[in-house]
């Protein structure tokens, strides 16, 4: 099973805090009991939504989305934690609604997809159709690849309208967490080109992705898809194209400690360890990441915090803590979680909220995007959220 391969210490030892795991859960199955009731569970999968909103915007299980796996995989934690067979019902209704998407080779996200559905599915269940899924998926994403860039597409050369992208081949940090697929279709396969890829990917993204003066990201890069020459690096959902996308730095944070996880190769977690540093480093005092590092304040006065930023940061620390021993980011994991499950960023801390969620102060992009887009609710800030509960008693 996933839960005894990846051996992260905090697991199986958890640290007794402050925090009340069990208070938090209860408030997650309170939330997650009214958001039920609202969905179509199993073709309807939350996305994004206002606190002020009773109800979330969907997607369809399949078609025109990248979101679709997190529901699933808050539904399968919540069986975890409460061992209330209800919940684990409704977690295989939702996984079997992504069943479909096994086969979608039209995006890299199909990582997120299977990943948090059926990957937290066996994890929780070992159910043993569910590998056979995961290796089809995990095909399904090797037939993006190129061995000239060394990396699995992310967008398709016309994603980004208004640039012109003819003959580019772009990847996204985001990208780095989809590699568990690969990684994971490896281990139940024993494909060996699946793990050559990961780890060809990882490799690329660490030398062009990453800043080595100080261990900062850029966002995206563009190949030239028929020599692998970098043509461009920039950001799509940060500030600028010298500043760092928070999120994009939590997604390699967490991305090269799960590498790690599967390679056991040191400079991942090398790697992993100055990403960390770099982040940690930014934070405010409250450990919630602004949604860009860099946003000048004299001419933002307002920047949107990111709270899933946050949930995927302190997963990310947690585990890299069980293999670092290093309390800084033991602390730092500690303080974002305890944060997220205050007042300031539950769903339920201010009156005039009614959405159904876990946590709100989400930033999809940047303030300078349409209305709409700061200050929401996100299904992968709530499932990173749940997740980083684990190491909690």
């Amino acid at each position: 099973m996933l839960a005894n391969f990846g051996i992260i210490l905090l697991v199986l030892s958890p640290i007794v805090w402050g925090l009340d795991r069990k208070q938090v859960v209860d408030y997650a199955v309170k939330q997650y009991t009214k958001l039920d009731k609202t969905l179509k569970i199993g073709s309807q999968y939350p996305n994004d939504g206002s606190p002020e909103s009773s109800t979330w915007r969907t997607t369809p299980g399949v078609k025109d989305q990248w979101t679709a796996g997190f529901y699933p995989g808050v539904l399968w934690q919540l069986y975890d934690y409460t061992k209330n067979e209800e919940w684990k019902r409704l977690a295989i209704k939702a996984t079997d609604g992504l069943y479909e998407d096994q086969f979608k080779t039209d995006s890299h996200d199909i990582g997120f997809m299977i990943m948090c559905s059926y990957g937290k599915g066996y994890e929780f269940t070992a159910n043993e159709t569910y590998p056979k899924v995961i290796v089809t998926a995990a095909h399904s994403l090797a037939k993006r690849f190129s061995p000239i860039v060394g990396c699995t597409r992310s967008w398709g050369a016309d994603y980004v309208h208004h640039l012109p992208l003819k003959g580019q081949f772009l990847v996204i940090v985001d990208n780095m967490m989809n590699l568990e697929l690969l990684l994971e279709g490896w281990r139940l396969s024993n494909n060996q080109t699946l793990y050559d890829m990961a780890v060809s990917h990882a490799n690329r993204t660490l030398k062009e992705h990453v800043r080595h003066s100080d261990y900062s990201s850029y966002h995206i890069v563009a190949f030239n898809e028929t020599t692998g020459a970098v043509i461009r690096r920039y950001q799509g959902q940060g500030y600028n194209d010298s500043s760092t996308w928070s999120r994009g730095q939590a997604w390699l944070v967490t991305g090269f400690t799960m590498v790690y996880r599967y390679t056991k190769s040191q400079h991942f977690l090398d790697a992993a360890q100055r990403l960390a540093n770099y982040y940690i480093d930014h934070l405010p005092a409250d450990g919630i990441a602004p949604w860009d590092f860099n946003v000048p304040h004299d001419k933002h006065p307002y920047i949107p915090r990111d709270s899933s930023s946050g949930a995927i940061a302190a997963s990310g620390l947690f585990e890299l803590y069980g293999y670092t021993k290093n309390d800084r980011y033991l602390k730092t994991a500690k303080l974002i979680v305890e944060s997220l499950a205050s007042s300031r960023y539950r769903a339920d801390g201010n009156p005039a909220y009614k959405l159904p969620a876990l946590i709100v102060n989400g930033t999809i992009s940047g303030p300078n995007a349409q209305k709409g887009k700061s200050d929401v609710a996100l299904t992968y800030g709530d499932y990173y959220f749940m997740n980083a509960l684990k190491y909690f008693a």
